[in-house]
């Protein structure tokens, strides 16, 4: 075998190996600087792909239950909203006195008393106490009642006294006087129902 000699003193052989060298660096420069990092990134972006795709495949599953979903939601809005007519969540005075106002009115009932009374606190819910006295005829006294019974708002009545209304003028003393006057009074308790914040 013949010995092969280098001699980096010779201008033809070293310029080759320095523009080798010099090559050699820069790819080693490239490939840890760019290269690797744009593996690591591309590897990063695939298993954020990869997520994104199960998470739109669960997704695309859920869909169609969507719509049944809007439905369900839609209807507890709607019995939130009519507990809510029921069970406010703060006493509502002006708005109970509008509506039995209202009330008497259509039922011929004359309200000469409204008066609240002190709440009492109970463990999840407020009584909210009103003394009432109202003047009217037999029957349209029992329309009345029945008018409260049918609101949207729970109410009980309590302590029910119903008596003549001594305003009222007996027909066979008073000639044209009759009539003029309702013929019964009753004095009542009614207590709403709101919610305890």
């Amino acid at each position: 075998m013949k010995n092969i000699s280098i001699n980096l003193r010779d201008p033809r052989l070293r310029v080759p190996l320095l523009v080798a060298l010099l090559i050699g660096i820069g790819t080693y420069m490239w490939i840890d600087k760019v290269f690797t990092p744009l593996q690591i990134e591309r590897s990063r972006l695939l298993s954020s792909i990869s997520r994104k795709q199960d998470t739109l495949r669960v997704i695309q599953a859920l869909k169609p239950q969507l719509a049944q979903l809007h439905i369900e939601l839609n209807l507890a809005q709607h019995r939130l909203d009519s507990l809510k007519a029921m069970f406010p969540d703060q006493k509502e005075v002006p708005r109970l006195i509008r509506e039995i106002t209202s009330v008497a009115r259509a039922a011929g009932i004359v309200t000469t008393r409204f008066n609240p009374m002190p709440d009492i606190e109970r463990e999840y819910f407020v009584e909210n106490r009103y003394a009432l006295a109202v003047e009217g005829g037999y029957h349209s006294l029992a329309e009345f009642f029945s008018f409260l019974a049918n609101f949207t708002l729970i109410i009980n009545l309590s302590t029910v006294n119903i008596t003549a209304n001594p305003a009222y003028i007996d027909q066979e003393t008073a000639g044209p006087e009759a009539g003029r006057y309702p013929t019964i009074a009753a004095l009542f308790e009614m207590t709403t129902f709101s919610s305890k914040k």
